[in-house]
């Protein structure tokens, strides 16, 4: 094998044709393994992107040296980059005649360092994203772990999510497959009651001490434009909108601060039985979430598959109490690299 396919470093230099076909073979050999791995073990699209990007940082180099050969600034390489075109511009790099380019009008070391930063920066980027993925907080459901506005960082799943009680899963609807994020409360096989607003799980019932009110102002937030609602109603713009606030301790579970509006239809449930497969969710604002006490034929979540299972919310990045994430007058000064508990 040509030591100079393995040289991803070094942008200098010609390349021939014969070294131009064999890295092409190779690189679509890979590509077809790629593919035909992410469909038959279901892998994660992040995870093919991600393989396909530190392929094409080992190949690129040749495609330059080969520009070279041809008497062509490396520059041209970046037709590769346009859908379809890029058919004809390999065939061009793989049939077009030898003419070397002067040594001096190779693009400079500055110039190679430079393409290989970029092209590094795209690796990690994209290698990160088949383990974890960005989420924006659109709505109060998980207030106060969660706030409208809040920017996390979701480890992925693989193929057989085991979490556990008391997490913060991101996850697809089961009906219209929006992502949702909540609170992980009840497990395959386990019976799940609310009363009186409070949990029980498998008759045990989870442990609940009362905590300061949460406080936040009466104000609209995120790009819905949404008012909070609040225990103390009414409430005048501008001014402290309240909610009861209780430390909620999960059998055989965190313990964790939920919220409390109003006595309403969700604070009182029959027994659900959590099929196999499926898992049980809330949101810790209980009276302002539409979560599995509601049943999809309601308009609700339900039971949720396994299978759609996204990952566990982990960090919160940084949190804009404005309309869009890029509103930075109105970034929370508290909430940068926050773990989410």
């Amino acid at each position: 094998m040509p030591l100079s396919f393995l040289n991803p470093f070094d942008w200098s230099g010609v390349a021939s044709r014969r070294l131009f076909w064999f890295s092409l073979v190779v690189s679509v050999t890979i590509l077809t393994g790629l593919i035909l791995a992410t469909i038959s073990y279901s892998f994660r699209p992040w995870f093919f992107l991600s393989a396909l990007t530190i392929l094409q940082f080992v190949v690129w180099p040749v495609f330059v040296k080969r520009l070279h050969d041809m008497g062509r600034s490396g520059l041209w390489s970046i037709l590769l980059l346009v859908p379809v075109l890029f058919i004809g511009v390999l065939l061009w790099l793989g049939l077009g005649k030898s003419k070397h380019q002067p040594e001096q009008a190779w693009p400079t070391l500055l110039s190679h360092r430079f393409g290989q930063l970029l092209l590094l920066l795209l690796i990690c980027g994209a290698f990160s994203r088949a383990f974890w993925t960005p989420y924006w907080i659109p709505a109060g459901s998980m207030k106060p772990a969660l706030l409208v506005g809040d920017y996390l960082v979701v480890t992925q799943y693989g193929r057989n999510p085991n979490p556990d009680r008391g997490d913060v899963v991101v996850f697809r609807h089961p009906v219209h497959g929006t992502d949702f994020v909540k609170r992980l409360i009840g497990l395959p096989g386990d019976n799940v009651k609310v009363s009186n607003g409070h949990v029980s799980i498998n008759g045990t019932l989870a442990g609940y001490a009362i905590s300061e009110p949460f406080e936040e102002p009466m104000l609209q937030a995120g790009g819905y434009g949404l008012y909070p609602r609040c225990y103390n109603t009414p409430v005048k713009v501008g001014e402290t909108c309240l909610k009861q606030q209780w430390i909620e301790t999960l059998p055989s579970g965190p313990s964790i601060p939920v919220l409390n509006i109003a006595n309403q239809t969700g604070d009182h449930t029959g027994v659900f039985q959590i099929p196999d497969g499926h898992y049980f969710f809330l949101g810790d604002n209980r009276d302002n979430s539409n979560d599995s006490r509601i049943p999809q034929a309601a308009g609700g979540l339900g039971y949720v598959p396994r299978e759609h299972l996204i990952g566990q919310a982990r960090l919160i990045l940084f949190s804009s109490a404005g309309p869009h994430l890029l509103s930075f007058t109105q970034w929370r000064q508290d909430r940068f690299a926050v773990s989410i508990r």
